[in-house]
């Protein structure tokens, strides 16, 4: 058995995360032991290694956020018809998933599909399920309603394009560059509109008199807010889901006073913490089926088993990388 661990807080990840042969697998009464089929490594597990989350890793750190694998073994207050199923593994930033086995609390899992490809199922917890959740928990929207949406090539964004395609939602995606403006575009984006100057007007005359229902944003930082912000409609909402800029969204003063937009943000843990079971496990049940159907998923550009973790990780730091990069522990086992 194996698992990956963080030793230090920040620095070089050659240094700081090491590969545990004998982790601790002891299990609680309402807890499950799972064989690990596939996790994928994200931005916020790298973030997470850097103490820039907002779950501060407590060393030594299990890694990785989310997964699919099947339960071999349940405590013995947890589900025992478990035992068997194949499950999602639902991100707590507490217990890893970058292991051949890890445990982890039973209230952590959703039972879900054993014909949909591994690889999409272990990234459905967090990307799939904050596009859901962006597209209907901000406004009833209607088919036909216009949604803006910022880094629209991000695996977030696609999947946003895909669940509003499916609902008759309308998308105007903003991308950084004419590639990603393709990918968008193959995906099933209504309008594409390329960042820079004058992003506001060139939304606005793709438009052509129509207004945003909802700006979904993943960019962060004043400008895109502030350029699209006067194309939602009166008592709409900006929603941050991200911010590669690394600053903080600012909505323009007549904008939030005059016109009643709020401003407003997504955090998969958060959404995960307080969303009713039921309605939870509905949701990710409907993902997964999406995947099974061939009709949701994120292009893979390479895995990994742990053992290649350096190189790994080395992957997934690039950038203008065309996939998702993912270890698949049960590979090696």
């Amino acid at each position: 058995m194996s698992q990956l661990i963080l030793t230090e807080v920040g620095g070089d990840l050659n240094e700081t995360v090491k590969l545990d042969q004998n982790p601790d697998l002891t299990l609680g009464s309402e807890e499950l032991l799972v064989a690990v089929e596939a996790a994928p490594i994200n931005p916020a597990d790298l973030l997470f290694t850097a103490g820039w989350f907002s779950v501060y890793p407590q060393i030594p750190a299990q890694l990785g956020a989310e997964g699919v694998g099947r339960v071999l073994q349940a405590g013995p207050h947890a589900d025992q018809s478990l035992v068997g199923r194949r499950v999602l593994i639902l991100p707590t930033f507490v217990r890893g998933t970058w292991a051949t086995q890890t445990v982890v609390a039973a209230r952590d899992v959703v039972p879900i599909s054993e014909q949909a490809d591994a690889l999409q199922l272990a990234m459905l917890p967090v990307n799939p399920a904050t596009a859901y959740g962006l597209l209907h928990d901000y406004a009833e929207l209607k088919p036909g309603d216009w949604v803006g949406l910022t880094l629209a090539n991000s695996a977030v964004g696609q999947h946003v394009i895909t669940l509003a395609k499916r609902a008759g939602v309308r998308i105007l995606a903003v991308v950084r560059r004419e590639e990603a403006a393709e990918q968008v575009r193959a995906l099933g984006a209504d309008l594409v509109v390329l960042d820079g100057e004058g992003l506001g007007d060139r939304a606005a005359a793709a438009l052509g008199g129509s207004r945003l229902r909802l700006l979904l944003d993943g960019t962060g930082g004043p400008q895109h807010v502030g350029e699209l912000a006067r194309l939602i409609e009166d008592a709409g909402s900006v929603v941050t889901f991200g911010a590669i800029s690394g600053q903080a969204p600012v909505l323009p003063l007549g904008d939030f006073i005059y016109r009643s937009i709020s401003l407003r943000s997504f955090f998969i843990l958060s959404w995960i913490r307080n969303t009713p079971r039921e309605r939870l496990t509905r949701i990710y049940t409907e993902l997964a089926e999406l995947v099974e159907r061939g009709v949701l998923g994120a292009e893979v550009e390479a895995t990994y088993p742990l053992e290649q973790f350096v190189d790994a990780l080395a992957h997934a730091g690039r950038e203008r990388r065309s996939g998702k990069i993912l270890f698949t522990p049960a590979a090696a086992a």
